[in-house]
């Protein structure tokens, strides 16, 4: 794992994605596949509670 960097940051700023968006999708991208590997009610209430926890958040 690594800090999300500027440049992965300005990518998305350069297509009117909003700071707060940009994060919650490099994040929700990189847990997608650990997720994805769990059984199914788990993986969907997983990602119910990291959509929660991200909504609002700047990184």
């Amino acid at each position: 794992t690594s800090k999300i960097g500027e440049d992965q940051l300005f990518y998305f700023q350069q297509r009117g994605v909003p700071p707060e968006k940009a994060v919650a999708a490099i994040i929700s991208g990189f847990c997608r596949e650990v997720f994805n590997e769990l059984p199914m009610e788990f993986s969907a209430e997983v990602n119910e509670l990291m959509s929660l926890k991200l909504e609002g958040t700047v990184g």
